[in-house]
């Protein structure tokens, strides 16, 4: 009978005690440990904002940009040393993230353009003056639009019309010629002046002539060779095609080339 008696009271003692706090135990060791500071994307800046927002940078942003808007920053804030040094804290925070990022291959490397494949990319742009002689380059001009239009037209009219009418051939190259050597002389030059005559300068002069004659030239004889093979019983049409190659080059001459302040 007392046997029975301290075994009742030992199961209801251990009913009365607490357990042990094995639970409390297990979360205080899930707790974080203090000093771990979590990725820079994921941690909250002063005011609750971004890190990366508050310097103004991407997450891709590279080691260069991180630096100079943290520079930036710090110049903003040079009186503020409670500021300045949550901006280097920050700093450094992005920089472990980006390192981190970069071991774990979230962050690619920006590719850096190579100087070889810049000159190709340049190469490919280069205008058409470049490809002239430097002595030739400088009497080069690319025409303004209005400009291109109007002499444009006026040549096209020309050398159609000595190609149709052949027997105008020789009127529209002289015709073409004049306007050609008129046009590139006074390109460039001042449309009003005081005096009431303007000298003419003798190295324009013999430049402009120069220009229209080989241009001139060229045309004619690309005419001849052309008129050669499509024409050669020697009609009309073969020096209708001549007129008008002719005043091709010229008009390519007028639109293209100066000779003032050269």
């Amino acid at each position: 009978m007392a046997g029975l008696l301290l075994v009742a009271l030992a199961a209801a003692r251990a009913r009365v005690l607490p357990q042990p706090r094995v639970m409390a135990s297990f979360a205080r060791a899930r707790a974080p440990i203090r000093g771990m500071v979590p990725p820079a994307g994921a941690m909250p800046a002063s005011g609750g904002d971004n890190l990366y927002r508050k310097f103004g940078i991407t997450e891709d942003a590279d080691y260069d940009e991180i630096v100079a808007a943290y520079e930036r920053l710090c110049s903003k804030n040079a009186g503020d040393k409670k500021e300045l040094i949550r901006l280097e804290v920050a700093k450094d925070r992005i920089l472990e993230d980006r390192l981190r990022r970069r071991m774990s291959g979230a962050l690619q490397s920006k590719v850096v353009e190579s100087s070889w494949d810049r000159a190709q990319r340049l190469k490919k742009r280069r205008p058409f003056n470049e490809y002239l002689p430097p002595y030739v380059r400088k009497f080069f001009e690319k025409p303004d639009e209005k400009f291109a239009i109007n002499l444009g037209i006026f040549f096209a009219l020309v050398s159609g019309a000595a190609l149709l009418l052949p027997a105008m051939a020789s009127t529209g190259m002289s015709l073409a010629f004049l306007v050609a050597n008129g046009v590139i002389y006074n390109k460039g030059l001042p449309e009003k002046q005081e005096d009431t005559g303007r000298r003419t300068e003798l190295k324009p002069l013999l430049s402009t002539l120069g220009i229209t004659t080989i241009l001139g030239g060229l045309g004619f004889s690309l005419g001849v060779l052309l008129a050669g093979l499509l024409f050669p019983d020697g009609s009309l049409q073969a020096t209708g095609l001549i007129g008008a190659l002719t005043v091709a080059g010229l008009g390519f001459a007028t639109l293209f080339f100066k000779v003032q302040d050269v």
